[in-house]
């Protein structure tokens, strides 16, 4: 439930006697949800990949890191088709302390707009819209909007948290603060960085969202 004091709140800060939200832009894949990890287990219960193998994810995308089973961007396109109609959206493993972390940062009234690029591959969307939903609900994660766009340089927010390398440019050429959710194929680029949810992620999100808020800077 939504306080009534933040029921119609402005997006920033520095509004005396007015009650604001910090707006984070929170994409899943990668930052909440291990789409990587849930894809090599579709692909081995479904046969073509062996239990065994663990791809290399220095590289960004399936088909340049090795040990997928790719030769090609359509194959890899397919393969996701058949995983998103058999719930692969909504089956997908947490990545740990995400929950803990995103319920605490809601309680400091900082509002999480989840942003992900889920509908890439047409004719599914419903699948994919019910199933993010129900993922959310399931690992019992607070957010109050739920936006689907490739486009995420076009939004405004307090704070972005992303993984991708392009999503993580592209923001920032647009002039918008971007923390950077570590993972192997993400370490070339410059922070602020979070290594993982754990106790320290909420009180150095906060001390950002701060710092940015009030004009201060990097």
């Amino acid at each position: 439930m939504v306080p009534a004091k933040y029921e119609s709140p402005y997006a920033g800060v520095g509004h005396p006697g007015t009650d604001v939200y910090r707006v984070m832009d929170l994409d899943l894949d990668g930052v909440c949800a291990d789409y990587t990890e849930a894809m090599r287990q579709w692909l081995v219960h479904a046969g073509r990949m062996a239990a065994d193998t663990y791809p290399d994810m220095r590289h960004y995308g399936m088909t340049s890191a090795t040990g997928w089973p790719f030769q090609s961007v359509e194959e890899y396109k397919q393969a996701h088709r058949e995983a998103e109609a058999n719930h692969l959206y909504a089956t997908m493993p947490v990545i740990q302390g995400a929950p803990e972390a995103l319920r605490r940062l809601a309680d400091e009234h900082v509002y999480i707009r989840v942003v992900t690029h889920r509908l890439f591959v047409s004719g599914q969307h419903q699948i994919v819209v019910s199933d993010t939903a129900k993922w959310l609900d399931d690992n019992h994660i607070p957010y109050m909007s739920l936006c689907f766009t490739g486009l995420k340089d076009t939004m405004h927010a307090t704070i972005h948290i992303d993984d991708s390398p392009a999503n993580i440019l592209a923001l920032r050429q647009a002039g918008e603060h971007v923390v950077v959710f570590d993972q192997p194929y993400n370490r070339q680029l410059d922070g602020p960085r979070l290594s993982a949810w754990d106790e320290t992620s909420v009180p150095k999100l906060m001390a950002w969202m701060d710092q940015w808020c009030d004009g201060s800077g990097k």
